[in-house]
């Protein structure tokens, strides 16, 4: 008997197009994670809209200031990490269990952070894993399935080999590696719920709108909403709550 499948996407910078994101998640019954800075180079909602946002989906942090954490002092790295978590609570009356951090970058000093300011979990840029988070030290820590962005093969092979996720890498491989990112997204769905585990889609509203792919996303929504049953559908928080 196939394991548990599950279903989850993240959207990360909390640009004003994320709106347009939660309008196609809700057409399709997805849950999903919104990771919202106070302030970002390519734009941030405003504060009416996270509340807005926060009554249908999770708000995670993203730090204060969309800071890359290892170009920044520890002290900073902290006050960034705490202050994220503070006033997304501030903002929204809800807790906030999850963080990401800006790129993926951070080193072991960040997780004791991360966890130190309350934080539940903590979502990587991984890509290929089918994994449920694992939690390390208190920490839960999420891996993704795939980015909403037509990466070249190249790209793939680049992150497994940095994150030495050679299991990831084979899966790829074993898929037949195709480099269109919708072609992937039906093949690893399919794999997750055929054989369970986690179907993970992130990505940015502002990048989707650079690249055009907002009318691939859909599909790819539409698609994981054909899923639901028998798959659980859930935000990060709930699935690290889950595992």
């Amino acid at each position: 008997m196939a394991r548990q499948a599950w279903l989850t996407t993240s959207w990360d910078d909390g640009h004003p197009l994320d709106m347009r994101l939660a309008e196609l998640l809700d057409r399709y019954k997805l849950a999903a994670t919104f990771y919202i800075p106070r302030n970002a180079p390519t734009g941030v909602m405003p504060e009416s809209q996270v509340r807005e946002l926060s009554q249908s989906f999770e708000i995670g942090g993203h730090t204060l200031d969309h800071r890359f954490l290892p170009t920044i002092p520890d002290t900073q790295a902290d006050l960034q990490i705490s202050g994220c978590k503070k006033w997304i609570e501030d903002t929204t009356g809800k807790l906030c269990p999850m963080f990401c951090p800006p790129a993926g970058k951070y080193s072991a000093d960040h997780l004791a952070m991360i966890k130190k300011s309350g934080f539940h979990g903590m979502r990587s840029v991984e890509l290929l894993s089918t994994s449920i988070p694992v939690t390390v030290d208190g920490l839960a820590q999420m891996p993704t399935t795939l980015q909403a962005f037509p990466h070249r093969r190249l790209a793939y092979f680049k992150n497994t080999i940095k994150r030495r996720r050679i299991s990831n890498l084979w899966r790829y491989v074993l898929l037949g590696g195709p480099s269109g990112w919708e072609k992937l997204a039906e093949k690893l769905l399919q794999n997750v719920i055929d054989r369970g585990g986690v179907f993970h889609l992130w990505g940015h509203s502002w990048e989707l709108e650079q690249a055009n792919q907002w009318q691939a996303l859909e599909r790819v929504l539409k698609m994981m909403g054909q899923f639901t049953s028998p798959a659980r559908v859930v935000t990060n928080g709930q699935l690290c709550e889950a595992a």
